[in-house]
C-alpha cells in the first residue's frame, strides 16, 4: 500500500493553532507522491473529539499517523489522540514532532508503549524517508526503539533557505474542515504566516529562544525564507481567508522588503489585515508600509508589544540583550495610534514570577503596570494592558535552570495534570505557570495574587473606579486594596471563594470606608463614585426579559425602571473628560450633575438638566403621546437624538408598559 501520513494536531482547550510545519511538511510529502492530511481535533467539541479523530482514520486509512506535539498545553491531547489511534490499530506506525515531543524524545519513548517514532526538528526529509521504509539507522533527526533500548540518529538534517523556499506553508488544501478552522482563528488572530525557523533572540522564559531551538532541535541560527516563497504563499492563501497573523521579526528588514512585495501586487495589496507581534519598537517607515500594504478598514489592526516586566534593568537580564525601555515604548505606541488616528489596538503584555524578581520587586511591578495602563488611558490610547502568570516553557534557561530532572516526561505531566486541577496552587492561573520560583514566600503569593485577581477585575467591571483612584492617589491605593481584601484571605472557605468569584461588591463597599477615612479629603467625590460603582455591578445582568409591547398604542402609558436609574455627582462615564478636569481643577471638580441610565446593552449619561426636561418626565406614568408634545415644545433638545434614545430605552426595557390610569 502506498504511505499515506495523518497529521494530528494535538488538542487543547486553550489553543486550537496548527503549527506551521504541518503544512510545509505535507506539502514536502505531496511533492514526493506521498498523500498527507492534517486533522485538528481542537476544532470540535470535547465530547466529539473521540469519534471525529476515529471517523477521520477510518476514511483516510492512513498507513502512519503522526502528532504535532509542538506547544506544551497539548501534551495531554497527544495522550488522548494517540489512544484513539491505537484503539484504531495496534500496529499502525505512530511518530511524533514539535517542540514538546522533540525535547522529552528520549523519555517518551520510554514511558509512552503507544508512541513508535519522535522526529527531533526538521521532519520534512526524515519523515519522507520513514514513510518510504528507510531503515531507521539511515535516518537523520530520529529517535526510536531498538531491541528494548531507545536509539537516536547520529546524524542531523536541517533544512536550508533553498529547500524551504520550495514547499509551501499556507495550502489548506490538506487541512480536514479548513474553513471551520479558518473561521475560528480569524475570530483570534487570523491565518500565522511562516517566514522561517529559529529565533535570533535567546529570551530566558521562552521554548522558541536561541538557547531552546538548540535543545529541542539542534538549530544553531535561524533560517528565513525568501520574500517571493511568502508572497507565493500569499496568493495560494487570498482565496482562503482575509486575515493574517505574522510574529517573526528576526530581521526587520526582511519584514519590510515582504511588505512592499505585498504593495506592489495588485492582487495582495489591501487583501489582508495583518495582526502583528512585535519584538521592536516600529519606526514610521513600518508603519507607512504595513498602511500600504493591507487593510486596515475591515478589522482593527492588532499590534503586540510583549515588555514582560516594567523595569528596564530587568527587561535587559530576562530577554538577554538589548532591548527598549518602557518610555522608548510609550512614545512608539503614541506614534502608532497617531499613525492609525486611532483606528488600532495595541496589546501589551506584562508577565509576573521572572526568577529575577523578588517580593518587592514584583509589588513595585504591579504598580507600575497599573500606571503605565492609566498613563495610555489618560491619553486616549487604544492600548490593552494584560499582566499574565509567566508560562515555564519546557526547553527554555528557566525550565532547565528549575528543574532537577528537566527531560521526565512524566514529572511534567504531573506538574501540568496538578496545575490543570487547580492542585499545583491555591490560586488560579492563567497560563501553564508550572513553576513559580522558590524563593516567593506562600504567603506573599497567596497576598499578591488576590491583589491582582481583583484589580484585573475591578478594571474589566469597574473601570472608572480605578482609573479615577489611580488619576487621584497613583498606585499607592494598592496598598489599601491589598488590606481591604485581606480579610477574605485569612480562612481558606473565604479565601478558595475569592479566588473562584471575588465579591466586588463587598469590596468596593469596604475599600470606600476605607479610603474615606484615610484619603476621603482628596476625593471629596469618592462615596458617589463607589456607588456609581456599585450600581455598575449591581445591574451588570441583563434585566428580565419582558414581552414586548406596541410603542404607539393609545391606552397605555410608561414608567421609568427606576432600579436602573441613578443621578451621580460628576459624569464618571466620560472617563478622558473627567480625568481632565480632575487636573484642572486638583481633584476638585465642580459638581456636574449626571444622570446614568443603566441599559442591558451599556450606561447612557445625560446632564440633568436634559434627563429632567426629558426622560424624567416618565417617573409618574405617561403615554408617548402625551410625553413627545411636551418634550417637542422644547427647542433645546435634539428631536433626532431624542428620538433615537426613546426608541433605544422602549427596545431595552427602560421604559415599562403600565395600563393609562
Amino acid at each position: 500500500m502506498a504511505p499515506r501520513l495523518l497529521i494530528v494536531n494535538c488538542a487543547s482547550p486553550y489553543f486550537l493553532y496548527i503549527p506551521m510545519g504541518s503544512f510545509g511538511l505535507c506539502d514536502a510529502l505531496r511533492q514526493q507522491g506521498i498523500a498527507a492530511a492534517i486533522h485538528n481535533p481542537a476544532l470540535y467539541p470535547e465530547s466529539e473529539m473521540q469519534s471525529r479523530l476515529t471517523a477521520v482514520l477510518a476514511e483516510f486509512q492512513p498507513t502512519h499517523v503522526g502528532f504535532a506535539c509542538h506547544w506544551q498545553e497539548t501534551v495531554h491531547g497527544f495522550l488522548a489522540a494517540l489512544a484513539v489511534v491505537r484503539e484504531w490499530s495496534a500496529t499502525v506506525p505512530t511518530l511524533a514532532g514539535g517542540f514538546t515531543a522533540a525535547y522529552f524524545a528520549e523519555d517518551l519513548l520510554r514511558t509512552v508503549p503507544a508512541l513508535d517514532f519522535v522526529v527531533v526538528g526538521d521532519p520534512e526529509a526524515p519523515v519522507a524517508q520513514l514513510l518510504q521504509g528507510w531503515p531507521p539507522e539511515a535516518i537523520a533527526n530520529l529517535v526510536w526503539r531498538e531491541q528494548g533500548a531507545v536509539a537516536r540518529s547520529t546524524h542531523c538534517w536541517r533544512i536550508n533557505r533553498q529547500q524551504m523556499d520550495r514547499l509551501a506553508f499556507a495550502d489548506c488544501a490538506c487541512l480536514i474542515d479548513a474553513e471551520l478552522y479558518l473561521r475560528q482563528i480569524n475570530a483570534k488572530l487570523g491565518f500565522p504566516l511562516l517566514l522561517g525557523r529559529g529565533c535570533a533572540f535567546d529570551c530566558a522564559y521562552c521554548g522558541g529562544s536561541r538557547h531552546a531551538f538548540r535543545l529541542h532541535s539542534g538549530r544553531k541560527k535561524p533560517v528565513a525564507r525568501s520574500v517571493a516563497a511568502v508572497v507565493a504563499d500569499l496568493h495560494r492563501l487570498s482565496p482562503w481567508t482575509r486575515v493574517l497573523y505574522l510574529c517573526y521579526e528576526n530581521d526587520p528588514g526582511l519584514i519590510k522588503r515582504l511588505f512592499r512585495a505585498i504593495a506592489a501586487d495588485p492582487r495582495l495589496r489591501g487583501h489582508f489585515t495583518l495582526h502583528y507581534g512585535a519584538w521592536h519598537l516600529l519606526d514610521a517607515e513600518f508603519v507607512r508600509l504595513y498602511q500600504r500594504a493591507f487593510d486596515c478598514a475591515a478589522a482593527l489592526p492588532i499590534i503586540e508589544f510583549s515588555p514582560e516586566v516594567a523595569d528596564d534593568r530587568l527587561r535587559v537580564v530576562i530577554k538577554r540583550g538589548a532591548t527598549y525601555t518602557l518610555a522608548a515604548l510609550e512614545d512608539n505606541i503614541r506614534a502608532i495610534g497617531a499613525a492609525f488616528a486611532g483606528q488600532v489596538r495595541i496589546e501589551v503584555f506584562f508577565s509576573r514570577y521572572h526568577p529575577a524578581l523578588a517580593a518587592a520587586d514584583l509589588e513595585r511591578e504591579a504598580g507600575a503596570a497599573l500606571l503605565f495602563s492609566h498613563r495610555m488611558a489618560r491619553q486616549g490610547l487604544p492600548v490593552h494592558v494584560c499582566s499574565d502568570h509567566l508560562s515555564t516553557d519546557v526547553a527554555s534557561r528557566y525550565w532547565e535552570e528549575s528543574q532537577d530532572r528537566p527531560r521526565d516526561f512524566a514529572r511534567f505531566l504531573d506538574r501540568k495534570t496538578q496545575l490543570d486541577q487547580g492542585r499545583l496552587y491555591p490560586f488560579p492561573v492563567d497560563n501553564l505557570c508550572l513553576t513559580i520560583p522558590e524563593h516567593l514566600p506562600a504567603a506573599f503569593l497567596v497576598r499578591h495574587e488576590a491583589l491582582l485577581l481583583v484589580v484585573e477585575r475591578l478594571e474589566r467591571f469597574c473601570r472608572e473606579l480605578t482609573q479615577i483612584l489611580t488619576a487621584c492617589l497613583g498606585d499607592r491605593w494598592l496598598a489599601d486594596l491589598a488590606a481591604t481584601i485581606a480579610p477574605w484571605l485569612a480562612e481558606e472557605a473565604t479565601r478558595t471563594a475569592l479566588f473562584a468569584e471575588p465579591p466586588l461588591a463587598e469590596i468596593v463597599a469596604a475599600l470606600d470606608r476605607r479610603l474615606r477615612d484615610r484619603a476621603g479629603a482628596e476625593l471629596p467625590f469618592l462615596a458617589d463614585l463607589c456607588r456609581f460603582s456599585l450600581k455598575k455591578l449591581a445591574l451588570a445582568a441583563p434585566p428580565v426579559a419582558r414581552p414586548r409591547v406596541a410603542a404607539d398604542e393609545a391606552d397605555l402609558c410608561f414608567v421609568l425602571d427606576q432600579e436602573r436609574v441613578s443621578i451621580h455627582q460628576q459624569d464618571y462615564l466620560d472617563l478622558t473628560a473627567f480625568l481632565g478636569r480632575l487636573d484642572e481643577y486638583e481633584n476638585r471638580p465642580p459638581y456636574q450633575r449626571t444622570a446614568c441610565l443603566f441599559l442591558p446593552d451599556g450606561i447612557v449619561s445625560l446632564a440633568n438638566s436634559v434627563y429632567s426636561a426629558t426622560f424624567r418626565l416618565f417617573e409618574q406614568p405617561i403615554t408617548l403621546a402625551a410625553y413627545r408634545a411636551r418634550v417637542g415644545r422644547d427647542a433645546s433638545i435634539d428631536p433626532e437624538w431624542h428620538h433615537l434614545l426613546l426608541a433605544r430605552l422602549l427596545a431595552e426595557g427602560l421604559l415599562l408598559p403600565v395600563s393609562n390610569p
